[in-house]
């Protein structure tokens, strides 16, 4: 009897060992496959239920999942970023990224602020590195995002369904060249292919789109979507938000700023 509750009590353990908890707001929830369902939260992250709650809403949670990216607890949280009225970052879309040169972009890589906690989510150290330049030497950048679809999610367990990192455009000869600055996952600039693959299991080339409606559908048939949009945008929800009100961010928003360092950076 005391070796059968020893075993059970090393099994407890195991399981607590290996959950992951954060703290994310629900975006949607999907099928992933026959009767498991796929939750979406604003951080990336994904978890899988077979049970999902009717109730759940856009609401902060926090969330403990297992290796396998099934979902072990939710509940409401308070953790969140801090209200700020609306009229003073949607405006009208305008985002022209400033033309760097190579040795330029080497220099903005190199700057970088590298004391990001590794538990961080991209959103935030991407809109950190991008707030960070413009606010000290005025270059303007972009976001690039990487959306991955169920069934690439549901085929590998993958536990995000975005990426995102800046992007800074580079006069490199006569052609102008789009640059991936993802510090805490390339040593130096890449390319937007270069970068997916990184994440890409398949090597595919993500399917472009302008639309973020077209990623949502969810065509099974890709693995992954590719958007770009202004360094304003924080997650894939700003440019959902902007395809349906056709208003667009034209300034940094002083509360998210302030929540992805709380977040990203010590």
């Amino acid at each position: 009897m005391q070796k059968i509750i020893l075993f059970f009590l090393s099994l407890l353990l195991t399981t607590t060992l290996m959950a992951e908890s954060f703290h994310a707001q629900l975006i949607a929830t999907e099928r992933a496959q026959g009767n498991t369902f796929l939750l979406k939260f604003s951080n990336g992250r994904v978890a899988f239920t077979t049970s999902p709650d009717a109730n759940l809403g856009p609401t902060t949670y926090e969330v403990s999942v297992d290796e396998d990216q099934n979902l072990l607890q939710l509940q409401v949280s308070d953790d969140r970023p801090e209200a700020e009225e609306e009229k003073n970052y949607f405006l009208s879309p305008e985002n022209t990224p400033t033309l760097i040169t190579e040795e330029e972009a080497r220099k903005i890589f190199n700057r970088l602020n590298s004391k990001y906690k590794r538990s961080s989510e991209c959103s935030n150290r991407a809109h950190v590195w991008a707030w960070e330049e413009f606010k000290n030497n005025k270059i303007t950048s972009e976001k690039v995002y990487v959306l991955f679809t169920a069934s690439y999610i549901n085929r590998y367990r993958f536990k995000w369904w975005f990426h995102v990192a800046p992007l800074y455009s580079v006069k490199k000869g006569d052609q102008i060249e789009k640059w991936v600055f993802d510090f805490m996952f390339n040593p130096q600039p890449v390319s937007i292919k270069q970068w997916t693959d990184g994440f890409v299991f398949s090597k595919r080339s993500c399917r472009y789109t302008e639309k973020f409606s077209e990623y949502d559908v969810n065509p099974q048939t890709e693995d992954c979507y590719l958007m770009i949009d202004s360094m304003f945008t924080w997650n894939p929800m700003d440019m959902k938000h902007q395809e349906l009100s056709g208003r667009y961010k034209t300034q940094f928003a002083r509360g998210e700023i302030n929540f992805a360092y709380k977040q990203a950076f010590q």
